[in-house]
């Protein structure tokens, strides 16, 4: 855990229960990232959501040439969730209003409750 705290530090806001804007360029730091964050944080989002709107983009992700957004209002169960998967792929899904951009890593392709991540 100090080694992947050591990592993302900077990601984190001071008192450790929010994540930063930030842009991330591998999963393997998006999960160390969201590990340490569900490990220290006492709050229920990655963002202020008295100071951001749910939908600000908290996480940059960029792999190769997709860019992902990681949206304020993403929550611990979905952060949970989220990495209790991340051995699978993951998918472009439906978001709830119809669009194809919603990225989920479950197993059967369903959305993840609470976590709302996008390809830009």
């Amino acid at each position: 855990m100090k080694e992947k705290l050591e990592r993302v530090r900077n990601y984190l806001s001071s008192d450790l229960n929010y994540i930063e804007t930030v842009s991330i360029n591998n999963k393997e730091t998006l999960y160390d990232l969201l590990d340490c964050w569900m490990k220290l944080t006492k709050k229920e989002t990655i963002g202020d959501l008295n100071k951001y709107n749910r939908n600000t983009t908290r996480i940059r992700v960029e792999i190769g040439s997709k860019e992902y957004k990681i949206n304020s209002d993403t929550t611990k169960e979905g952060v949970e969730e989220f990495l209790e998967n991340k051995k699978y792929k993951w998918s472009l899904i439906n978001n709830e209003n119809g669009v194809k951009n919603k990225i989920t890593n479950d197993l059967y392709e369903n959305p993840i409750r609470g976590f709302y991540m996008y390809l830009v």
